[in-house]
């Protein structure tokens, strides 16, 4: 794994055995989701762990307070980042494409609600979407999502839920996951590409932990690879 000073923020970079990568995975919040895999190489996948500078700043999509603590919501910014400039440095650098078939986005917590922000606000950015545990508690997310139109590119979107999740609060993350249920009925029926693909996955025990987000970014992985193989195999 290479890690890398890129202007302000620390990355980490883990390319796969093939020097030509079929997906480059931007990753919130560092390495941690995929350091798995540096021990266990893939041959069709690569990954940029990028580390926030104030994840309640860059990964939240508008101000809002909650309990007396204001989160900034910068996150058209912190995506545009992303698109703008990051991804053109990694062209440059390691030549990993920039077309957005080849390129996705991933988190957990908020890592994952900006990711799943960015489907419903830039959707020429990314085709496939790795969401653990998004806060989908934030304020008016769910009805934001709600009343986004019809998507109609064809999206590869993998959503984990621990059903345990929030049970120990008395405020409004108590609501993640009821509003994770209802979000991804919505989101399901937005998805009209006949080739869209979208799994959604609960953990009757999960909680809000690393190892649950490592778990099933783990296995969404294995299986986006295991495709991406079979459809080699089935070409040549």
């Amino acid at each position: 794994m290479k890690k890398w000073q890129w202007k302000e923020y620390n990355l980490s970079i883990l390319l796969p055995e093939n020097e030509t990568p079929q997906l480059t995975i931007i990753v919130q919040d560092g390495s941690y989701l995929f350091a798995h895999f540096e021990h266990h190489p893939l041959k069709h996948i690569a990954f940029v762990g990028v580390d926030p500078i104030d994840r309640n700043r860059e990964y939240t999509p508008w101000y809002a307070k909650v309990d007396d603590y204001g989160y900034e919501g910068e996150a058209d910014t912190y995506l545009s980042m992303l698109k703008e400039e990051l991804l053109p440095f990694l062209h440059k650098e390691f030549q990993l494409s920039i077309d957005p078939k080849h390129v996705g986005i991933a988190g957990a917590s908020f890592g994952a609600l900006v990711s799943l922000y960015s489907l419903l606000t830039r959707r020429n950015d990314f085709d496939y979407y790795f969401l653990l545990s998004a806060s989908l508690w934030y304020p008016d997310f769910l009805s934001f999502l709600q009343k986004q139109p019809a998507i109609s590119d064809e999206k590869h979107i993998f959503w984990y839920v621990g059903e345990k999740e929030g049970d120990e609060y008395p405020n409004i993350l108590r609501d993640m996951v009821p509003n994770t249920i209802e979000a991804t009925k919505a989101l399901d029926e937005k998805l009209v590409h006949p080739h869209a693909s979208f799994q959604f996955i609960t953990d009757a025990e999960g909680i809000h932990r690393h190892p649950y987000f490592e778990k099933y970014f783990r296995g969404f992985i294995l299986e986006v690879e295991d495709r991406f193989e079979a459809n080699i195999t089935s070409h040549a």
